[in-house]
């Protein structure tokens, strides 16, 4: 055989693996589909959540979220709050927004270390992401807010000298200016709007049963 025949030959080899690890990884995916299908209602029972329990999801103390605030401050030398914040959060909603947006096919929480390993994440994992890394970059006065109507809308706002700021995970949105005008213009249409952050949890909206 000359060199050139052995090329296709080789080809082909690879192609034949290549398609037997993709019929493989099929064959996994469809056998964890049944799996969560059957176990379904069981893994949402315990994955239901109270509200300290949202609150605990966020975390700027987090070892993960505070390398990824430390890795996004190296560059700045030294990192100083006060003229640095704006740019550094800036920087945390680029790095939430390349994770990949998946919504799990069940109710499912992921904490923010699973998020960074996955590299994937719903929206609200990725808002709760962002808020503890923004937190991590010693900005308290920061929310996951959350508008419900048919689906549920999710942000991530913040306070930075007397001004609020808006940032969505899941695109380059944001916008500023005043708490209820910020949250009027993204989540206005939404019957119930709460935030929550690690120390709080406020209804901001609430339908009225007519």
């Amino acid at each position: 055989m000359t060199k050139d025949e052995f090329k296709p030959v080789v080809k082909e080899q690879e192609f034949t693996e290549r398609r037997n690890e993709l019929n493989i990884l099929n064959d996994k995916i469809r056998l964890l589909e049944l799996i969560i299908d059957r176990y379904r209602s069981t893994i949402e029972q315990s994955e239901t959540k109270t509200i300290a329990d949202i609150k605990a999801l966020i975390n700027p103390n987090d070892e993960t979220v505070k390398k990824i605030a430390s890795d996004l401050t190296s560059e700045f030398k030294p990192y100083i709050y006060n003229q640095d914040f704006i740019a550094a959060s800036q920087k945390a909603h680029e790095y939430v927004r390349q994770v990949r947006t998946v919504k799990a096919p069940i109710d499912f929480w992921l904490m923010s270390k699973d998020v960074v390993k996955l590299r994937a994440g719903d929206p609200m994992d990725k808002a709760i992401l962002l808020c503890s890394i923004i937190m991590a970059l010693d900005n308290s006065d920061c929310y996951v807010i959350v508008g419900v109507n048919d689906g549920t809308k999710v942000v991530v706002a913040f306070k930075y000298n007397d001004e609020w700021h808006l940032m969505d995970p899941i695109s380059n949105g944001t916008i500023k200016g005043k708490k209820e005008d910020i949250i009027e213009q993204w989540l206005g249409d939404e019957d119930n709007i709460y935030e929550f952050n690690n120390m709080h949890y406020n209804q901001l909206k609430e339908r009225e049963i007519e």
